[in-house]
């Protein structure tokens, strides 16, 4: 995923002591920077190209899903919830991507898609300080040593989801860094080099959906940036385009060490066989798991076919994937942060809108949006025929923070109003039009107002029939206008007010 970071240096430098080192490596020196810095934000562009660095491209829709019986809740679900989670909460830091030099603005001040004088790059080579508030990678895989979530019980914060309106949960796993969150044998860094000594928290977490009634979902990565460690360039992309005279990174930022054909063909083939180990284990030891939500391909020959969709559907027949590990052979598209204006999915097709609830994936000490920004993404979202999975982060104790279960309640309270609005709802199809956001279920329609607008009358075309029409919340029916084939329904005054209201269309009995 694509993020805004903010990285907390001062806390940071507790975690480098040489005591806390992970062992494979040496770390480099202490990042210095200040506790109130400003976030960094990826602009469109970078995002891009961030997406392209991880093998992900232009996604296509395709009404191609899986037709296994079980797999057929996913286009009616409408909420979900997206859980970011590893080592780096306990910083906290942005999970994954602070570790890639030269992300946002660089040590000179001057973001990198700009021209930076050369005097300054000769210095950043020189130094090794290549961007405000930096951490190598070795300084945040050393954070695993401090990593032990005593507070983690996912019971509790999925049972207050699922009493909010959400129908599935999706857990990263493994994000791009490579922090396996249960005890793989593919990998040495996970619950097992931690003080958890091994806790399984991917099975804690599923065993916990199970129980309040929550389908499963499982975020993969499959770029692993520390299987990859010593033969991946730790630079960002684009200053790697624009600056070439900058070396290969490794994990300390200092220059990458040449590799011959036979070590990369040999370290290509250990990359896929743990990645392919890794997956094996997650639909093999943790019963039915209802989503795999890949995020992302890696730099090795033919990578789709280290689990080809087959295999995945042998180990797990009723399993939705999403299009990110797989391209064209996924089951739904995953628009992310910015849902297209333009999207509005056919019947047939599946979607999903990704984004987060306070601006960064992973736990971070920041505001949440306003209850109505998001509400307008989830109705936006249903309009056009996709769920929305909502992200938040846990903290490095295991817990929600305060703020997390208070945003959770004001939502809870909205969708035990107008719940049956987002669920089982589908984007308007055929001639249907309406002059505000709109959904069917069967013969009903759902009309969505969005609050601090003013709205007299508003209007669907393309349905014939004699209608009936109240909002959502109130038994007080509105007046309905039928003129052929378009229904117009006064709205009264002082509605939506300051909150999404929902305008249910229904036939007369």
């Amino acid at each position: 995923m694509l993020i805004k970071l903010t990285i907390n240096i001062t806390f940071m430098k507790k975690f480098i002591a040489p005591f806390l080192f992970i062992p494979l490596f040496a770390l480099g020196q202490t990042p210095k920077g200040t506790n109130n810095q400003p976030p960094v934000t990826v602009n469109k562009k970078e995002a891009q190209d961030e997406h392209a660095g991880i093998g992900i491209g232009k996604e296509t829709r395709s009404n191609r899903h899986t037709q296994n019986p079980d797999a057929q809740w996913f286009p009616d679900a409408g909420l979900g919830l997206f859980l970011h989670w590893d080592e780096a909460s306990t910083g906290p830091v942005s999970i994954s991507w602070p570790i890639i030099a030269g992300r946002g603005m660089s040590d000179s001040g001057i973001p990198w898609e700009k021209e930076i004088p050369s005097a300054d790059i000769d210095r950043m080579i020189r130094e090794r300080k290549y961007m405000k508030n930096q951490i190598t990678p070795a300084q945040y895989w050393a954070m695993a040593k401090q990593f032990n979530p005593y507070n983690y019980h996912p019971e509790i914060w999925l049972k207050k989801a699922k009493e909010a309106g959400f129908t599935y949960a999706v857990l990263t796993t493994k994000h791009h860094n490579g922090f396996c969150m249960w005890p793989s044998a593919y990998s040495d860094l996970t619950t097992r080099n931690t003080p958890m000594a091994g806790r399984d928290l991917v099975r804690e977490y599923v065993n916990a959906c199970r129980k309040v009634g929550l389908k499963v979902g499982l975020y993969f990565s499959g770029p692993d940036w520390y299987i990859d460690r010593d033969y991946m360039n730790f630079f960002h992309y684009t200053g790697a385009r624009k600056y070439p005279q900058v070396p290969r990174l490794d994990m300390n930022y200092a220059p990458q060490k040449e590799h011959t054909p036979e070590e990369i063909k040999a370290h290509q083939k250990d990359y896929a066989d743990k990645v392919r180990g890794q997956l094996e284990e997650l639909l093999t030891n943790y019963g039915k798991i209802d989503i795999i939500w890949f995020d992302g391909k890696a730099g090795v020959p033919d990578f789709a076919s280290i689990m080809p969709i087959e295999r995945i559907h042998e180990l797990q027949p009723g399993i939705i994937m999403n299009s990110r590990f797989h391209g064209k052979g996924g089951d739904f598209v995953t628009p992310e942060r910015e849902l297209p204006a333009d999207l509005h999915l056919k019947a047939d097709e599946w979607g999903e809108f990704c984004t987060t609830w306070n601006g960064a994936w992973s736990y971070l000490k920041k505001p949440y949006r306003p209850l109505n920004d998001v509400l307008t993404e989830i109705v936006r979202s249903r309009a056009a025929g996709v769920n929305t999975l909502l992200g938040i982060g846990p903290m490095g104790n295991g817990d929600l923070a305060p703020e997390a279960y208070q945003n959770i309640d004001k939502l809870a309270y909205w969708m035990k109003i107008n719940g049956e609005a987002i669920y089982g709802t589908r984007a308007l199809q055929g001639r249907e039009t309406s002059t505000v956001l709109a959904t069917e279920k069967g013969k009903v329609r759902y009309l969505y107002l969005l609050p601090d607008k003013t709205y007299d009358d508003i209007s669907i075309t393309g349905l014939a029939g004699s209608y009936q029409a109240n909002l959502l919340g109130s038994n007080e029916k509105l007046t309905v206008t039928n003129e052929g084939e378009k229904l117009s329904v006064s709205v009264p005054d002082g509605i939506p007010g300051k909150e999404v209201r929902v305008v249910k269309l229904s036939p007369k009995r």
